[in-house]
């Protein structure tokens, strides 16, 4: 019944060389940490103020030129230190005291992605021979272990048949509707192919969606903390990049791309399907690139792309089992100033921040409000409107 109603926003620039690869936010100060292809830079968000500013190419970690990308960026308030990974395989802390670097470890086939627990005691990496590399927060290896397994996990069911759709009754269709396989629609064209990690807020098990060798289509693993595996995804048909599992735990959520509609699904902690909703886009013209939940579990953000390009972000929130569209935000067709990282506050739960690529920061920070009527009298119903996309109800 509550709406997502804007209580402030601020805007402010870095101005700083080349374009932000990664942000985050640093906990203990509420300022952003970018990287970049040059440097690491630590900003106010408010005034886009630098703090701090790094180079990555003085040090030899990137190429002078700018063509090195950083994967992964995460603060470690612990240690006073931020981890960055490098496309090329470098895993490099800065000490924001010492303002000194620190390779602590390289992978030679390269790093595609980099993700902390919530407790920042392990990390994984993803590398260039489609490999996971668990590692204590003092990056003493735990297990490397091969993104695409055979087996399905742990987890594996045990079943007598019942609700196998082999046993279950078709009607006119008969026994052909049971024999019917699935078209494993594979990646789309514009995916990165590259591996996603996100953890749940327990830190417990973590989720892995990479794209299958042999059917070009993504599938979703779900492991332990220690590395083993638990649970595989049922095939998923046109299943898209965006993966982020919810912080409360019972959601993992991802996009799928079907003939006529576009859709967030949500999968469990068992690989299967557990629901999902239609997006009010075309489904030729726009792709979701990434999905986030804030750190309560409250609102799920949506970064769209689309042939135009017009980017935009959409934030979705549940109740009575309906998702309703509370927000959109459009940032125009300028492509110097197109969205390139999102993230939520991790302290305020209702605060976003957008980062342009022209190093612009946008921070919102909304919260919830109940319309209604008063009902002071008889012909007052005392309704309440509630905000679904651009439907009022």
């Amino acid at each position: 019944m509550r709406n997502l109603v804007l209580v402030r926003s601020t805007q402010g620039c870095a101005q700083q060389p080349g374009v932000p690869h990664c942000v985050t936010v640093r906990c203990d100060s509420g300022s952003l940490l970018g990287a970049s292809q040059f440097s690491i830079t630590e900003f106010d968000p408010r005034t886009g103020k630098v703090l701090n500013e790094a180079s990555l190419t003085t040090e030899g970690y990137l190429p002078e030129d700018g063509s090195g990308a950083v994967v992964g960026l995460q603060d470690l308030a612990e240690l006073e230190s931020a981890c960055v990974a490098t496309a090329a395989g470098d895993v490099i802390l800065y000490n924001f005291s010492s303002r000194q670097f620190e390779c602590v470890g390289s992978v030679d086939s390269g790093l595609t992605s980099m993700s902390w627990s919530p407790d920042e005691e392990l990390v994984i990496f993803t590398t260039g021979q489609d490999t996971f590399i668990m590692m204590t927060k003092d990056f003493e290896p735990i297990i490397e272990v091969g993104i695409h397994q055979e087996d399905f996990g742990e987890g594996t069911f045990i079943t007598v048949g019942w609700g196998k759709k082999e046993t279950q009754f078709h009607g006119s269709e008969g026994k052909q509707a049971a024999q019917k396989k699935t078209e494993l629609q594979p990646a789309p064209a514009w995916d990165d192919h590259r591996p996603r990690v996100s953890w749940r807020g327990d830190g417990q098990l973590f989720a892995v969606s990479a794209v299958c060798p042999q059917s070009g289509a993504r599938r979703v693993r779900l492991w332990n903390r220690e590395g083993v595996l638990q649970a595989t995804s049922e095939a998923i048909s046109g299943l898209e990049q965006p993966l982020c599992w919810r912080p409360s735990g019972n959601l993992i959520a991802s996009t799928q791309r079907q003939r006529n509609k576009h859709c967030v699904v949500f999968l469990e902690k068992n690989g299967l399907q557990h629901g999902d909703f239609t997006l009010p886009t075309s489904t030729s013209h726009t792709k979701v690139k990434e999905l986030w939940w804030n750190s309560d579990s409250t609102v799920l953000a949506l970064w769209f792309l689309t042939l135009l390009p017009v980017p935009a972000v959409q934030l979705w929130t549940t109740g009575n089992y309906h998702w309703y569209l509370k927000q959109s935000l459009a940032f125009g067709d300028d492509p110097h100033r197109a969205p390139v990282c999102l993230c939520w506050d991790p302290v305020h739960p209702l605060q976003l921040h957008v980062v342009l690529r022209d190093w612009t920061t946008l921070m919102y920070e909304w919260g919830w409000a109940t319309e209604r009527s008063r009902g002071l009298d008889g012909a007052d119903d005392a309704s309440v409107a509630v905000i679904d996309g651009s439907e009022l109800l």
